[in-house]
């Protein structure tokens, strides 16, 4: 005979777990990105004003980029995070994260992105080697990146030598 309180405490016990660690995962994105931003020079069109990166739809990193944004400054420019739903409503933006649930639009914002000094990250299978800048993987339960660096040059952007090397090279 199933004992259903049993089994409905270890089904919740087991969804927190799950939730938490998603949570630690969205933290430590947010973390990278911050990173991947101190650690890359842009072109002098883009070193004034907001430094500003756009989220595509609804992912919980963007509240931890908020987070950050409130205390942090990327040399000596302020943090502006957006969410968009559509591709069509980035204009200006330094970076774009492109979430799992969004991999289909990946070659539309490449191609929205190609002549624009905007690194490009995403978070599904081949986006490096696709013309995303950086891509985040899995590798051993470990949250690792992708680096697609002759991407980066030539868009005009820097990648320092030091996040390169943290990196796994991705050729487009």
């Amino acid at each position: 005979m199933i004992n259903y309180r049993l089994l409905t405490v270890s089904i919740l016990l087991f969804w927190s777990v799950v939730t938490s660690a998603n949570a630690q995962v969205d933290k430590l994105k947010a973390a990278y990105l911050y990173n991947f931003a101190t650690m890359t020079n842009y072109p002098p069109s883009h070193q004034s004003g907001n430094f500003v990166i756009v989220v595509v739809g609804n992912s919980p990193i963007i509240a931890e980029l908020e987070a950050i944004a409130k205390v942090k400054k990327i040399g000596n420019q302020s943090i502006e995070v957006k969410k968009v739903n559509s591709l069509s409503e980035i204009s200006h933006a330094h970076i774009v994260f492109l979430p799992e649930d969004q991999k289909s639009k990946l070659a539309d914002l490449i191609a929205k992105t190609s002549s624009a000094p905007t690194v490009v990250v995403g978070d599904t299978d081949g986006a490096s080697s696709k013309g995303a800048v950086f891509n985040f993987v899995l590798i051993d339960q470990k949250l690792r990146f992708e680096v697609n660096e002759s991407k980066a040059n030539s868009k005009g952007i820097k990648l320092a030598a030091n996040l390169v090397k943290l990196g796994i090279p991705v050729k487009s």
